[in-house]
């Protein structure tokens, strides 16, 4: 009897001796995997704290006249952490009670997509004096993203009317997503966010009265006049707010 007594408690140090050396074990291989959790921050896209993913992207626009058309104003692009992008217009000069498209231009063509966008210098313009939207694209592009009232889908649709002061205040928003699903089915390849490139971008606004191949300041109203909704007479590159 005192030996069965004894034989028991033998066996249980060595069971408890071996669920403390298996904790022990379990424990060390716990904390090695711990030790390896900041590997997959290059793994998860964005890494375990959010990464770029989770800052706003904001870019500043000044907006400069074109065609000594004495348009100014400001823009403002965001991409916000929630998946919106949005774009906010602040002009003032134009044609009042008059359509002004507006529009962000870029290079995206084979062998120009790393071309950066730039407002074309007063030499740009044609024999006739003016520059015109053609005049321009050898140094804005071509139109990227129309600002009109829905973004999406990337076709011109209804732009901005100015007040009777000449000005415009303009707010489109839209899923960044859906925005790079509709930049993906205009050109070809696989788009995404960082094709937007937003930073090699410019904003042009256009609409101006005309007469004898020179922009009619918008204070004025002479007749006769023609209203020339494509020329451009403001834009500005977008800069990338750090």
């Amino acid at each position: 009897m005192k030996n069965n007594t004894k034989l028991n408690s033998i066996m249980h140090k060595a069971v408890s001796s071996a669920k403390v050396l298996a904790a022990t074990v379990m424990g060390t291989i716990f904390l090695a995997s711990c030790d390896q959790l900041g590997d997959l921050d290059g793994v998860i896209p964005g890494g375990g704290s959010g990464g770029n993913n989770s800052k706003m992207k904001m870019y500043k626009v000044q907006l400069n006249p074109l065609n000594n058309s004495g348009v100014t104003g400001t823009a403002t692009v965001m991409m916000s952490p929630d998946g919106h992008f949005e774009v906010i217009t602040d002009v003032e000069g134009l044609a009042p009670d008059m359509v002004h498209p507006q529009h962000i231009h870029g290079f995206v063509m084979e062998n120009m997509s790393d071309k950066d966008a730039m407002c074309p210098p007063p030499s740009a313009a044609g024999d006739d004096g003016l520059l015109t939207l053609e005049d321009g694209l050898p140094f804005y592009g071509p139109v990227l993203i129309p600002l009109d009232d829905r973004l999406v889908p990337l076709t011109s649709d209804n732009f901005p009317v100015a007040t009777s002061a000449g000005t415009i205040s303009y707010g489109g928003k839209v899923m960044t997503n859906s925005l790079v699903s509709a930049f993906d089915a205009m050109h070809n390849g696989t788009q995404t966010v960082k094709d937007l490139e937003l930073d090699k971008r410019v904003i042009v606004i256009h609409g101006a009265y005309v007469i004898n191949n020179r922009v009619v300041p918008a204070s004025r109203n002479p007749s006769p006049r023609r209203y020339m909704a494509t020329l451009p007479v403001a834009c500005g590159e977008l800069v990338e707010m750090k």
